[in-house]
C-alpha cells in the first residue's frame, strides 16, 4: 500500500517544540505505577545482602539466616537489596513504511510515543538509556547513558529522527549495530512494522541479540492495512521496495477476503518468527494509545518471571 507523502524536515524550531511536546505528555503519563511497571517487568542483574532482622510472621522462609539463628538461638531472617545495573536499548525504525496512517497517527509517531514513555520510564528507575535510528541502514545512535540531560539528548533524536520517515528496512544492519551499542546485558525495544522481507530469510541476527539481551518486539500496526476499503479499482505500490506496482479491484468482496486472510497469515507468522528467535512480542496498533498496550505489557512479562 503506498504510503501518504513523506512529511518535511521539521526546522530547529518545530523540533525543539514537538521535543518539549513529547517530553511533557510522557512525565505526565509515566505515573509511579507506570514506572514501577517497568521497573518490575525488567529487574537489574541481581541481588545484593544488606542485613538481617528478626523474623516476624508472614516471611518468606527461604530467607532465614541460619547464622545469625546459630548465634542468637532466635529466627532472624535476611534482607537484600536490589542491584540495579540496567541499559534499555531503544531500536527505533524510520523507514518509508513507517509513514503510514489511517486514523491520525502515522506508525512512527506512536512508535516515537512508545519510545518516549520507556525511556522516561528508564530514566526515572535510574537505567541507562541508548537509541539506535534505522531505515536501510543506520540512521543515528546514542551511546548507554544515564541523566536528564541525557533523557533529553535521547528525545530529540526520537524526535528528529520519527519526524522525517524514509528509506527501506534493512532489520540486520539494525541488529547488528545493536550488539555493539550493549555491550552487556540490556533491554532492547526493537520498534517496527517489521515490512523488511530479508528478515523473514535471514533468522541470526534476531537470535543472536536474544541471546544475550532481553529483546522485545515492538509490532506497529495499523488496522487499514488489514481491511481494504472498497473504493474502486485502485493501483498500489511498495513504498520501500519500488517495482511495476499492483492493480486491485478493491470492489469485489473476494479480493478484500483474501487481502484480509494473507493479513492475518502474515501477522501469525511474524508472531511465531518473533518468538520463536527469543524476543517477547508487543502489539502497537496506531488507532489507540501506546501507555495502555505498555503497561498491561509490563503486567504480563513481570508476572511471567523472565528470567534474567
Amino acid at each position: 500500500m503506498t504510503a501518504p507523502a513523506a512529511p518535511l524536515t521539521p526546522t530547529p524550531e518545530e523540533l525543539e517544540r514537538a521535543v518539549r511536546l513529547l517530553a511533557v505528555r510522557s512525565r505526565r503519563e509515566v505515573s509511579s505505577a507506570f514506572a514501577g511497571g517497568y521497573r518490575s517487568a525488567f529487574r537489574g542483574g541481581g541481588v545484593e545482602f544488606e542485613e538481617s532482622r528478626p523474623y516476624v510472621p508472614g516471611d518468606d522462609v527461604r530467607s532465614l539466616d541460619w547464622n545469625a539463628m546459630a548465634r542468637t538461638g532466635e529466627p532472624w531472617v535476611k534482607r537484600f537489596r536490589e542491584e540495579r545495573d540496567q541499559t534499555l536499548v531503544l531500536a527505533l525504525d524510520v523507514s518509508t513504511s513507517m509513514r503510514f496512517g489511517s486514523h491520525g497517527r502515522a506508525k512512527a509517531a506512536v512508535a516515537a510515543h512508545a519510545a518516549a514513555l520507556v525511556a522516561a520510564a528508564a530514566s526515572r528507575a535510574g537505567d541507562r538509556v541508548g537509541l539506535l535510528c534505522f531505515d536501510g541502514g543506520v540512521r543515528s545512535e546514542i551511546a548507554p547513558a544515564r541523566g536528564e540531560g541525557h533523557l533529553w539528548r535521547v528525545l530529540r533524536g526520537v524526535v528528529a529522527a520519527a519526524g522525517a520517515p524514509g528509506g527501506g528496512t534493512s532489520l540486520a544492519d539494525a541488529l547488528t549495530r545493536v550488539r555493539g551499542l550493549a555491550s552487556r546485558r540490556a533491554v532492547v525495544l526493537l520498534l517496527s512494522d517489521f515490512r523488511d522481507d530479508a528478515f523473514f530469510a535471514d533468522r541470526a541476527g534476531l537470535v543472536a541479540v536474544a541471546r544475550h539481551h532481553d529483546v522485545v518486539a515492538g509490532v506497529l500496526h495499523d488496522p487499514r492495512e488489514d481491511a481494504l476499503p472498497d473504493v474502486g479499482t485502485v493501483r498500489l505500490a511498495d513504498a520501500e521496495g519500488g517495482g511495476p506496482g499492483l492493480v486491485l479491484r478493491t470492489g469485489s468482496r473476494r479480493v478484500r477476503a483474501r487481502h484480509r486472510a494473507a493479513c492475518v497469515v502474515r501477522r501469525r507468522a511474524l508472531e511465531r518468527r518473533l518468538r520463536g528467535d527469543g524476543a517477547d512480542v508487543l502489539w502497537l496498533p496506531t488507532h489507540r494509545d501506546p501507555l495502555l498496550a505498555l503497561a498491561r505489557f509490563f503486567t504480563r512479562h513481570h508476572a511471567r518471571g523472565v528470567p534474567r
